[in-house]
């Protein structure tokens, strides 16, 4: 029984250290050193080559270091019968919160603007609404975007959700499906999406869709890039129907070096960075996981592959 580790920006010996500090006894590889592949029953990683996981016969599961799962299930030659075991990281839902706040109350507090009056010397204080009048919608209510509601409600916004399928939060108005978007865009002066990347996500922040916001809406984005169409926020934005972006995660990364979001005035971008999940915050429900198997147990904390999540 053995582990291979495809590590990202955890390098793989941290993992092994936080794993075999629960299970001794498992043996550890790392990609690409995998061995005998017959002996390899679980993997973790982000992303592997095409058609490389159908190369292990005795794979148990899958598990990701990854918030988002669309690398792992691109792979069409993924076996249907191996399960994905998402991944659960509480410093990743911390880092997560505390990005999304740095963008939501720098948009709302103005932070721009007084870096520009610091370097002219000027002494203004700048007007803001109070965080209860701001209107923030928060796209998918899963774990993480379930954490970023939470936090901001914390902060006393006014704070909406809206998912796929119905979600009820304390203190936090709910909107779900197509049906609901609509209302759900209306009512939100920032809106900040967590959403996965899925065919139902692709292109939903579109030109139809950003019209729905309020004038002067504000976008963040540490979610999955296909949620938005490019050319229309770009449209959006040079027009004034959005007034700034905070982008993490986009369509084709690394961000080419010709794309206008590199020097536009609106956008901020940042690079694949709003969250952070360390080996020693994420091994919990891989080593759960590996005792279950051991024990002929159900697995926990595992995707739905159609869903995509």
């Amino acid at each position: 029984m053995a582990l291979l580790i495809k590590a990202g920006r955890d390098p793989a010996e941290n993992w092994i250290k936080a794993i075999a500090a629960d299970l001794p006894d498992l043996e550890f590889r790392v990609w690409p050193d995998t061995g005998d592949r017959d002996e390899v029953e679980f993997i973790i990683a982000n992303r592997m080559p095409p058609g490389e996981f159908a190369s292990y016969p005795n794979l148990k599961f899958v598990a990701s270091t990854s918030a988002g799962v669309d690398r792992l299930l691109a792979d069409p030659d993924l076996p249907a019968d191996v399960p994905i075991i998402r991944s659960v990281n509480t410093q990743r839902a911390a880092t997560l919160c505390a990005w999304v706040c740095y963008q939501v109350i720098g948009h709302h507090r103005r932070f721009a603007r007084y870096g520009e009056q610091q370097a002219k010397q000027i002494w203004e204080f700048v007007h803001y609404a109070p965080p209860d009048e701001v209107g923030i919608g928060i796209m998918g209510l899963g774990t993480l975007g379930g954490a970023v509601a939470r936090t901001l409600k914390g902060l006393m916004y006014d704070v909406a959700g809206w998912s796929r399928s119905a979600k009820t939060m304390d203190g936090i108005k709910c909107f779900a499906g197509a049906d609901q978007l609509g209302a759900f865009l209306g009512r939100s002066e920032i809106v900040v999406s967590v959403l996965p990347g899925t065919a139902e996500t692709t292109d939903l922040l579109n030109r139809e869709t950003l019209g729905k916001l309020p004038a002067g809406a504000y976008i963040v984005n540490c979610g999955r890039g296909n949620l938005i169409d490019e050319d229309a926020l770009i449209e959006a934005l040079d027009s004034g129907q959005v007034a700034g972006a905070a982008l993490d995660v986009f369509k084709t990364e690394p961000l080419p070096k010709d794309h206008p979001f590199w020097t536009h005035p609106k956008v901020m971008v940042s690079p694949h960075y709003s969250s952070n999940g360390g080996a020693k915050h994420g091994v919990g429900v891989i080593v759960e996981n590996i005792r279950r198997v051991r024990a002929g147990e159900p697995l926990a904390e595992m995707v739905d592959k159609l869903a995509g999540y």
